[in-house]
């Protein structure tokens, strides 16, 4: 009967152990569970439009690309710059959609600043894994639209917003975090700091020659910070806006946040005007000097602080002792890539007289092997694709003083020319050499595409206009130079400072040109690293200033506001001496000069005597006032 018992209570004592065991497992399973799943990205979908498909053949030729239909004012005429099709007729929006934009942003930021840096990083790493598994179709909507190469999209639209979102996720968050400074010996019992508030709602008026990644770079940092965002993409983008837009709002939605923190406008100069003078809290700007000045100056009655990216003339210097094999691949890099329709890209080739006939000879034979066309619909592989506008194919043509009847140019580029032809003297009649190139390039299928030849001009001087002007095409112009100094001096002429590059196998003497150039960005034996390296962003004379990018750059979208609070607020804190108290006595200016030289004389007997003066004021007499 007792051995019963005994079994009973021992059998019952296990199940009991074998329950706490079974709920402890529950709960730790669950907690691990809620960890990993709060962690994972959330999996959204957003149909690819149609006309982003490779091989698609709809859409009507145009013969007259244009933005702009004078039979339909209040709407974008959409197409494809690499075949001439149409896209789509997208409404322009107007001043009344900007205050609309700002209305929903405002009362969307509200709730968003309450928002964690956990939450924020929830959406932008969902926003992550849905870029890595659909980056083909978001570089076909790009390419469709833009007609850039797919090689370009990957790397201008993908690879760097995917750095970017990293970056942001893994150190946004310390950058952010307040940064505590030390305080000085007179006010030791006080805690110094900065904080990193958001500004409100801010504005991102962007270009077109990467249209993903030139609106996710700006989205990306705002929602981090906390700020709502409105942003104005370029009109020549406006048909993948509709497809890019739709992917951040189904983001947000999928995470359970209010779409409207983020506001997509686009539309021609009157709506970007517009939205510069709304009241923003604080504007970017991706563009050209010209306009760059126009945003200042209509910031200028609200005082809205300003991020200028206004391009570059960017150079890349090869010295004597180069490694030609090393660099050439990275400078047709620099040059070509997207048609050369970079804000970094290469524009101005710098060759030490030494090694300048070699390094011609090796890079006229790789640029006659680049194939242009159009990347969705040519079956062979594109290595350079259509100018995006055609004011840059007619630019091209005129710094390079191309006769125009030699080609077939739509009739309605050739009053464009008339504005473009006083700009620049001919390069080519000042004893500038065209080895190859120098035309559009004109597609079997489609005549009415902007397509432009890659292009070699060699023997370029400084005081060429080309040297000076921004061409953002596929040219590559080389100049010969003589010593480092002059190197340096040929590459600060021009008047922009954006960034530049330096090759040589001496990492001194390359750091030693890189401090001696005017320019925000220097990167040695490489092009555009910088950027991946997310450091900051940005130039220097007209080409802009402010920085995006890396910690300052997120920082420049942050209100920093200087706090100081009591380091023993039980024990010390400030208290006026009667020495300073209103109203004044007859000593007081006496003890503010003790004051000082207690802090700041040189001399231990000098401070000395500040502080005994300091102790026994009744020394003080109106003679010493």
């Amino acid at each position: 009967m007792l051995s019963s018992i005994f079994e009973i209570i021992e059998i019952s004592q296990f199940n009991l152990n074998a329950i706490i065991i079974l709920l402890l497992t529950v709960v730790i399973a669950f907690v691990f569970a809620k960890h990993f799943s709060d962690d994972e990205p959330i999996e959204f979908s957003v149909p690819v439009p149609v006309e982003a498909k490779p091989g698609w053949v709809g859409g009507k030729i145009l013969e007259k690309p244009n933005l702009k239909d004078p039979q339909n004012p209040g709407y974008i005429t959409c197409y494809d710059p690499a075949t001439g099709k149409l896209l789509a007729n997208i409404r322009a929006h107007t001043e009344q959609d900007v205050i609309e934009a700002l209305k929903k942003a405002r009362n969307a930021q509200k709730k968003w600043t309450q928002t964690t840096f956990k939450e924020r990083k929830k959406v932008l790493k969902s926003l992550l894994n849905f870029i890595v598994k659909n980056q083909e179709e978001i570089c076909w909507a790009s390419c469709r639209d833009t007609g850039k190469s797919m090689v370009d999209a990957k790397f201008g639209e993908i690879l760097v917003t995917c750095e970017r979102i990293k970056w942001t996720m893994k150190k946004g968050e310390k950058a952010l975090s307040p940064q505590f400074h030390e305080s000085n010996a007179m006010l030791f019992y006080k805690v110094a700091k900065v904080e990193f508030e958001p500004l409100g709602v801010v504005a991102a008026l962007v270009s077109w020659n990467y249209p993903f990644h030139n609106i996710m770079g700006p989205i990306i940092s705002a929602l981090f910070v906390g700020n709502g965002i409105i942003v104005k993409s370029s009109e020549q983008v406006a048909w993948s806006l509709q497809y890019y837009s739709e992917i951040v709002k189904t983001c947000l939605i999928s995470c359970g946040h209010d779409p409207d923190i983020v506001q997509f406008l686009c539309g021609f100069p009157d709506c970007g005007e517009a939205l510069v003078k709304s009241g923003v809290d604080g504007i970017t700007f991706i563009g050209s000097p010209q306009v760059g000045r126009k945003i200042m100056s209509s910031s200028s009655p609200t005082l809205t602080p300003c991020i200028l990216e206004l391009g570059g003339k960017d150079c890349a210097i090869l010295r004597q002792d180069v490694n030609l094999k090393q660099a050439i691949p990275l400078l047709l890099r620099g040059v070509f890539q997207n048609a050369g329709q970079n804000c970094v890209g290469l524009e101005r080739i710098l060759v030490h007289e030494s090694i300048y006939d070699e390094f011609v000879t090796m890079v006229e034979k790789r640029i006659k092997e680049l194939r242009v066309g159009c990347v969705l619909d040519d079956e062979e592989d594109v290595d350079v694709g259509a100018l995006t506008t055609s004011d840059q194919v007619h630019f091209c043509l005129i710094l390079l003083n191309v006769t125009l009847n030699t080609y077939i140019i739509p009739k309605i580029f050739l009053a464009q020319l008339d504005r473009l032809s006083t700009l620049i003297k001919s390069t080519v009649s000042q004893g500038a050499k065209l080895l190859y190139g120098g035309h559009p390039y004109i597609h079997p299928l489609y005549p009415t595409a902007h397509y432009y030849m890659p292009t070699l001009l060699i023997d370029v001087t400084p005081e060429m206009p080309i040297s000076q002007t921004e061409h953002f095409g596929p040219i590559m112009v080389v100049m010969k130079f003589r010593t480092d100094e002059e190197a340096i001096e040929i590459a600060n002429a021009s008047g922009y400072g954006l960034g530049n590059s330096v090759f040589t196998k001496d990492q001194r003497k390359g750091e030693w040109m890189a401090r001696r150039l005017r320019c925000g960005m220097v990167n040695i034996n490489d092009f555009a690293a910088s950027y991946m390296c997310d450091l900051p962003f940005g130039g220097v004379g007209i080409s802009g200033f402010g920085r995006f990018g890396g910690e300052e750059g997120l920082r420049q979208q942050c209100l920093m506001k200087s706090i100081t609070l009591d380091r023993f607020p039980s024990l010390l804190q400030t208290s006026n001496p009667r020495s300073l108290d209103y109203p004044v006595p007859y000593y007081g200016s006496t003890f503010i000069s003790n004051l000082i030289k207690v802090f700041y004389e040189n001399r231990l007997m000098d401070k000395a005597k500040g502080a005994i003066k300091l102790v026994f004021r009744e020394n003080y007499n109106e003679e010493d006032v």
